[in-house]
C-alpha cells in the first residue's frame, strides 16, 4: 500500500495528493467512514489491519456505501446488498467495480491519495 509520495504542494495538475482522513486508532476493525476529499465522496473501511478507500457510490444503483456494512470482510451496499471488496472495489460476478484509491497508514494517521 505504500509507494512514492508526491508533495500535496505539487504544481503538476495531474499529481496525486495525499489527504489525512483519520487519526491513528480512530477506525475500529469493521468500521466505515464517509469522507469528502477535493469534492470526491469516499468511504474508508478497516478490515483487520488493512484499510481501503472507495467511491461512496455503488455503481449498481447509486447507494451510499458508507451507510452499508462490513460483513466477513465484504462491504455490503445498504440498498440492494451488492457486495464489494472494501480494499479493491471489485464485485464477484459483476463487471462493475467501485473505484479504489491508494491508502497509507502513517505515524500520524490514515491517508488517501486522490
Amino acid at each position: 500500500m505504500s509507494g512514492e509520495l508526491q508533495s500535496p504542494l505539487s504544481s503538476d495538475p495531474g499529481a496525486t495528493n495525499w489527504h489525512k482522513v483519520a487519526d491513528v486508532g480512530e477506525l475500529e476493525d469493521g468500521a466505515l467512514k464517509r469522507v469528502v476529499i477535493a469534492g470526491n465522496v469516499l468511504v474508508v473501511a478497516r478490515v483487520g489491519d488493512r484499510y481501503g478507500a472507495l467511491d461512496n457510490r455503488c455503481p449498481h444503483m447509486g447507494g451510499p456505501l458508507a451507510e452499508g456494512s462490513l460483513e466477513n470482510g465484504i462491504l455490503v451496499c445498504p440498498w440492494h446488498g451488492r457486495e464489494y471488496d472494501p480494499l479493491t472495489g471489485t464485485c464477484d460476478g459483476y463487471a462493475e467495480s467501485v473505484r479504489a484509491y491508494p491508502v497509507e497508514m502513517r505515524c500520524d494517521g490514515l491517508y488517501v491519495a486522490v
